[in-house]
């Protein structure tokens, strides 16, 4: 029976792959506005999401929904746990991700997350920093939501790691709003250290190895709390970057947490 679960949701995720990068593609060739082409490119993704969210059997609660509006070009910064936290933000809100260059030439996802409006930075170094910095505003200025996981990689869920600010420069001045994502249950249990992996992209393994495994799961519940916007005038990028910190890492930890 598992075996047959995964079979189909490989077919039903292959699917919608097939198809949002064929859409994502004719509305790159159509649509000449970077605009409205990024505006098209999030809301295509989000749809999708949804979607892929559906086949996966992955759950998502999200608590104060309101602060979630879209086409606000709000400057969101999440905790990262998984590639499954991508779907959950986008498939709530059409958003633009930021993400590594090392990605852009990945088979497949680096065209995938072109099609959804990412924003290829490189975190390796700050010869790019400037333009990349100005990269982020300007699709911000732009009226589109970008979410920035500014621990620069995934962790193990034991906690938050420390956040790194350079790209939050983007936001100074900006309203910004912090999202904490957690997830609760795998296949109608608690998370455990044991099951853990199964979810969380962490350590040496590849995206298709991970993948491939997570296919298995029969269920995932996650939870997305979108805590109080933090008013940056005045702030600088460090001071940005640890009040985010605070309020993503005290509600990561604190299961009664609802921003």
């Amino acid at each position: 029976m598992r075996y047959l679960l995964k079979a189909l949701k490989i077919a039903g995720f292959a699917l919608l792959v097939v198809t949002f990068l064929a859409i994502s593609f004719a509305v790159d060739l159509a649509v000449r506005n970077e605009k409205s082409k990024r505006l098209y490119f999030s809301r295509i993704s989000s749809f999708y999401m949804k979607m892929a969210l559906a086949v996966l059997g992955v759950r998502v609660r999200v608590i104060n929904p309101e602060r979630l509006a879209p086409g606000r070009g709000s400057f969101m910064v999440c905790n990262h746990l998984s590639y499954i936290d991508v779907f959950a933000i986008s498939s709530t809100v059409p958003a633009v991700f930021v993400a590594n260059s090392e990605l852009e030439e990945a088979f497949l996802l680096g065209t995938i997350i072109k099609y959804s409006g990412g924003v290829f930075v490189e975190r390796r170094g700050r010869a790019r920093l400037l333009r990349d910095v100005e990269g982020i505003t300007g699709m911000l200025d732009l009226g589109l939501n970008v979410v920035l996981f500014p621990e620069g990689t995934t962790s193990d869920g034991s906690g938050v790691s420390p956040f790194k600010s350079s790209f939050l420069a983007a936001a100074e001045g900006r309203e910004v709003l912090p999202l904490c994502i957690k997830y609760g249950t795998v296949n109608g249990g608690p998370v455990t250290p044991e099951n853990s992996p199964l979810v969380y992209y962490h350590g040496d393994i590849t995206f298709f190895e991970h993948f491939f495994r997570f296919l298995g799961l029969e269920s995932v519940a996650a939870e997305l709390t979108a805590l109080g916007p933090i008013d940056t005038r005045g702030l600088s990028r460090k001071d940005i970057s640890d009040a985010a910190y605070r309020e993503i890492s005290s509600c990561y930890l604190d299961d009664t947490c609802t921003g």
